[in-house]
């Protein structure tokens, strides 16, 4: 379910789409099963020099109950050349779920993504998000973990131009019986 400001396009596409997959592969044997297993993805697009006024959110809701069939989604985030917006992803309810989030960032665009993971207990959650970052583009990405029993986020950006910059940051809190594991990776191939 998404709820998008004037201009921001929102579309369900097939796993065949040619535009999944540009913002890079999967990176290990989690976000292998979720890229073999989705039949389908979201993708957000804010268009060329679009300033969005408010936020676009993204709800991932696990339904009560059912968090014991695995499940697999896919989210395409496209901030085109020098768009600025927010995007919001937030995770509720009880699943068994394994996610890939893809956030292209165009030449100089600014784009700002929230992830929150607000899981009922026993809800279990591992997330591959992959970044990548045209000339002069701007991404802060910010991952927001309260529950869940085990909760996965593994964000990674990567520049493809110069002059590129990317914030990561986090805010978790966990009880004694909850695994949070988050770990990010930027690769700076380019100055």
């Amino acid at each position: 379910r998404s709820v998008a400001p004037s201009g921001v396009s929102v579309e369900i596409v097939g796993r065949d789409d040619e535009r999944l997959g540009r913002a890079g592969r999967p990176g290990d044997r989690s976000a292998v099963v979720a890229w073999n297993a989705v039949q389908e993805a979201t993708v957000v697009t804010i268009p060329a020099e679009t300033v969005t006024t408010g936020a676009t959110s993204v709800r991932v809701e696990g339904i009560e109950g059912k968090g014991d069939e695995a499940t697999a989604t896919h989210l395409l985030v496209r901030a085109e050349h020098h768009a600025e917006a927010v995007v919001v992803i937030d995770h509720t309810g009880d699943a068994l779920l394994t996610e890939t989030v893809e956030i292209e960032v165009g030449d100089g665009a600014h784009l700002t993504v929230v992830s929150v993971q607000d899981w009922s207990a026993g809800a279990v959650h591992a997330s591959s998000h992959r970044a990548r970052l045209g000339r002069d583009a701007k991404l802060k990405h910010v991952v927001v973990t309260f529950g869940g029993d085990v909760v996965r986020i593994t964000p990674d950006a990567e520049f493809e131009a110069e002059g590129g910059e990317v914030e990561m940051l986090g805010l978790y809190f966990a009880d004694s019986d909850q695994h949070q594991e988050h770990r990010l990776f930027v690769d700076h191939s380019v100055p």
